[in-house]
């Protein structure tokens, strides 16, 4: 299971996270863990080009999985949007959070998917978010900025608290990706430093194109060819590393996964 998150601002978290399993060299399923509201089902059309059903997504998996949460729950409440990525859209409005008490159970259900990789969208987490939860079962974890000063800071405080959830040293890797526009890589360099003097152990901090016209492909306007766009172009480096360093917790098929007692 591969978290996507931010700690202030928006970064586009929902869409690095469609952005990373759209590319992953490995089965994948994009899952909506933000409990203030899931953006998948308002933005993309299906595979038919029709709109999503919000029905099948997470309020309704976790509905059906409330006695044992299993993985053939995920393949029954995915739907596949358009370029046939599958999806499992989130909660469409923050008030239906409140009844949600898996959240840790789903961050192991997600890691323990056979043959599957998923890649989550954990919205904005702060101290006391519900979905941190998720970040215990976490393979590696992505933390979204963009180039503004205060959500740096913000960020920096933040990554300390990730890492202890992730083990510190020695658990899983923990990747800041500043969003950017492509000619301000030194921007990107002097936030890489400002977060290495923080002492966190971070694998890397890289940098993810900002990109309007690429951004629009997962934003429903899918017309033309989102591979020529500098925003896929460069995300490709950044989900070789990511699943490079994830390929150790990929579960083939023909390995059985017990289920998570609820």
């Amino acid at each position: 299971m591969i978290a996507v998150a931010s700690a202030k601002g928006s970064p586009g978290v929902t869409t690095a996270a469609l952005l990373f399993a759209a590319l992953w060299p490995r089965p994948s399923v994009m899952v909506e863990c933000d409990p203030s509201g899931g953006d998948v089902a308002l933005r993309m059309p299906g595979i038919d080009g029709e709109p999503l059903d919000p029905n099948p997504g997470l309020l309704n998996l976790v509905a059906a999985g409330r006695k044992s949460l299993y993985p053939e729950l995920v393949s029954q409440h995915a739907e596949k949007i358009v370029g046939g990525l599958d999806v499992i859209s989130g909660m469409t409005a923050p008030e239906q959070a409140a009844g949600l008490g898996q959240w840790g159970q789903l961050g192991l259900l997600f890691a323990h998917l056979p043959g599957t990789d998923s890649v989550v969208d954990l919205g904005r987490i702060g101290a006391e978010t519900p979905q941190n939860a998720l970040l215990a079962s976490a393979s590696a974890v992505v933390m979204m900025v963009d180039t503004v000063p205060s959500n740096v800071v913000h960020l920096r405080e933040r990554l300390r608290k990730v890492s202890d959830s992730l083990g510190g040293v020695g658990g899983a890797p923990l990747y800041v990706v500043v969003v950017a526009p492509p000619k301000r890589s030194r921007t990107v360099s002097e936030i890489r430093d400002a977060i290495e003097r923080s002492a966190t152990p971070v694998a890397g901090v890289l940098h993810l194109a900002a990109d309007d016209v690429g951004a629009g492909f997962f934003l429903g306007q899918v017309v033309g060819n989102p591979a020529r766009t500098q925003l896929v172009r460069s995300a490709q480096p950044i989900v070789d590393e990511l699943a490079a360093r994830t390929t150790g917790a990929f579960r083939p098929v023909e390995q059985s996964s017990p289920e998570v007692a609820s």
